[in-house]
């Protein structure tokens, strides 16, 4: 009935109403909107698709561990060029469409693959920073960062490596990076001095493959001292500093600080210079190569307010290689160098390198009775 009431003219539509209502006895509003209504047809539940294997999960791991463990949205625009170092290397051996998959790959599917790896607690530190009322009349404060557009500026911070007491003397980690390619250098120093500051400052701007032009710093008493003012002034470095209970005034490096130092040392305490040298020729070789050519950092491109909510909007993630390459402010010769550095690195080897010297580190440390190996972030059971 329904298929020749669609096909009825007026007239005839009248005559089948009054049919159905005769022979099934239902009111004539229910006959029109039963008549009007599309035919139910029975659909087959369809099961899922799956479009990746779990075949994919070693091949994925062992790129994330090649980049130093990030999330998802930093490792998967990374994925095409991170396949291509480590298959040129043999480290990598895909078959079939894994490889394509795997470019293709969301990053919700990359989480969900690696959801157990990265079900591991975070701990927290302490902060050492204690003021200092010099100078802060002579001292110019920065906010604006996110407006940096060439290479150059710096961010430096210092991380304590105190263990559970601020007390007695313990080693902390110089930390300085680059605003606009996020490159990153860093030396650990025993018992730091204003002096010492400075010696690790001198010799981490020979590390950088530009000019350095300004740096910014907090209210630290080992920043803000006559010294450092003097050795800014004399090297025609701009000396700026954040202010007093902002945080958010150097959002670039302590969010680089878990990144670069808390994953790869720990939150034990260290206070052996010994430890300090070990530790540093793992920040000068091995972590400094992975770091500036492997691990991808997403830089904000957009902040906008919507009512109460703050939406931010992040560029592609990229190496600070990538962005050093990118940048029109250094030169042909220095990317070239660069350049031909980068095809002789292999992650993976430089990770097992790396982790080799962490293991020398555990053992010293055990051998002496410092501290337990758990206090360190990269020790696995």
């Amino acid at each position: 009935m329904r298929v020749r009431y669609q096909h009825a003219s007026k007239q005839e539509k009248t005559l089948l109403i009054s049919e159905v209502v005769t022979i099934l006895r239902i009111v004539r509003k229910s006959v029109i909107r039963a008549l009007n209504r599309n035919p139910h047809t029975r659909t087959v539940k369809r099961a899922p698709r799956y479009l990746y294997d779990l075949n994919l999960q070693k091949p994925l791991k062992l790129l994330w561990e090649a980049m130093g463990k990030p999330c998802a949205k930093r490792l998967q625009p990374q994925i095409p060029t991170l396949i291509t170092q480590l298959t040129k290397f043999g480290e990598l051996h895909l078959f079939g469409s894994q490889q394509e998959q795997l470019c293709k790959m969301s990053n919700w599917t990359i989480n969900q693959l690696l959801v157990e790896e990265r079900k591991k607690v975070r701990e927290h530190g302490l902060s050492g920073t204690r003021r200092s009322p010099l100078l802060k009349s002579l001292i110019p404060i920065s906010t604006h960062h996110g407006k940096v557009n060439e290479p150059g500026h710096l961010e430096i911070d210092c991380v304590l490596h105190c263990g559970d007491s601020l007390s007695g003397i313990y080693a902390e980690t110089i930390n300085s990076l680059d605003i606009h390619t996020h490159w990153n250098e860093k030396r650990m120093v025993l018992k730091k001095t204003k002096i010492k500051v400075i010696g690790v400052i001198h010799n981490m701007r020979g590390k950088y493959p530009f000019p350095i032009l300004s740096v910014d710093f907090d209210n630290g008493f080992e920043f803000v001292n006559w010294s450092m003012y003097g050795y800014c002034k004399r090297e025609q470095i701009i000396f700026t500093r954040s202010r007093s209970y902002h945080k958010n005034d150097q959002a670039h490096i302590e969010g680089k600080n878990y990144e670069s130092v808390r994953r790869v040392v720990g939150y034990g305490r260290i206070e052996d210079q010994v430890l300090v040298d070990m530790w540093n020729d793992i920040y000068e070789h091995e972590h400094r190569l992975l770091t500036n050519y492997f691990y991808a950092t997403m830089k904000l491109k957009e902040k906008k307010r919507v009512g109460s909510k703050i939406i931010k909007r992040y560029g592609k993630a990229q190496t600070p290689y990538q962005r050093v390459l990118e940048a029109k402010m250094i030169s042909k010769e220095v990317k070239a160098r660069l350049q031909r550095e980068y095809e002789t690195l292999n992650p993976l080897a430089l990770q097992r390198s790396m982790n080799e010297k962490i293991e020398k580190i555990q053992a010293y440390m055990k051998s002496k009775k410092m501290v337990t190996v758990f206090n360190l972030a990269t020790y696995q059971a």
